[in-house]
């Protein structure tokens, strides 16, 4: 009897028993668009060119863009993801991710997620109320064909906690969504409630249902930015961090917080974009 409970062990402990098995995950990379224009004028912006190449090279090296919903069913434990799984994303809300990166990708048949900026929603050439010109963005109609495809997903930049300070009649413009010097944690607090809400306003407009996504102007936050967020329902967000290497696992909600994100230019070579996919 010795001998058998002996044997038994030895076959418990090479197939593993007493085990516990570690958690699914997957490497997440994020990839971060702006502007697609013909004239490439800065680090944001990128040729249409440029970007279907980007796009052959993910077709090419058998990496499968994935929509946010994915992430959320993987990390809730109900749904799967492919094996080398790649999340496209546009900030801002330029006009050209409508007419140009959206058509693109539907060649491809890939997903992308998009985060406007909401006050800048619907106004072609002008910042704002003002006569400075700034990149055409697009409007609620845009924001309803992209949502019609179901495979365009639109959430939050911040309504108004991304703006372009020499455009702003204060000493004190909020470029990101960091603190504003002196400012206290009161009324901080009600600045993201507030914003949030007219976010969610100007977004429902085109038939967005609700915010559960937000990528962080700059990337800049704070733990109470995060933890007001949360409480918001707000349950994937992004950073500007390309050095970040995101990993995803499978029942772990907490994995798609700050996940960070590789910008997209014509001056991405193809090995840049595969050694950040491999990483």
């Amino acid at each position: 009897m010795k001998r058998l409970s002996c044997l038994l062990a030895a076959l418990c402990l090479l197939a593993g028993c007493g085990r516990t098995k570690a958690p699914e995950s997957v490497r997440l990379p994020v990839l971060m668009y702006h502007h697609i224009a013909d004239e490439n004028t800065s680090s944001t912006v990128i040729s249409e060119a440029g970007f279907r190449r980007q796009m052959d090279a993910l077709r090419d090296n058998g990496y499968t863009p994935v929509s946010l919903p994915d992430l959320l069913a993987y990390a809730d434990g109900t749904g799967q993801l492919p094996e080398k799984p790649v999340v496209i994303t546009f900030d801002d809300g330029y006009m050209s991710t409508y007419e140009r990166a959206f058509p693109i990708l539907g060649e491809y048949g890939f997903p992308a997620a998009v985060f406007p900026i909401g006050c800048s929603v619907g106004h072609g050439q002008y910042y704002k109320d003002t006569d400075y010109e700034m990149t055409p963005h697009f409007g609620a109609e845009e924001i309803s064909q992209m949502l019609a495809s179901g495979r365009m997903e639109v959430q939050s930049h911040s309504w108004d906690m991304h703006q372009w300070a020499p455009f702003e009649d204060t000493d004190t413009p909020r470029t990101s969504m960091l603190p504003l010097d002196g400012e206290t944690e009161a009324d901080y607090i009600a600045a993201l409630e507030e914003d949030f809400r007219r976010e969610e306003e100007a977004l429902a407009a085109g038939g967005v249902e609700r915010l559960y996504a937000l990528a962080y102007p700059l990337g800049r936050y704070t733990d109470l930015t995060d933890r007001v967020l949360r409480d918001l329902g707000v349950r994937i967000t992004f950073t500007v961090d390309g050095d970040r290497v995101n990993r995803v696992t499978r029942g772990e909600p907490e994995s798609l917080y700050g996940l960070g994100r590789l910008n997209m230019s014509d001056g991405t070579t193809d090995q840049e974009l595969l050694a950040y996919l491999a990483q």
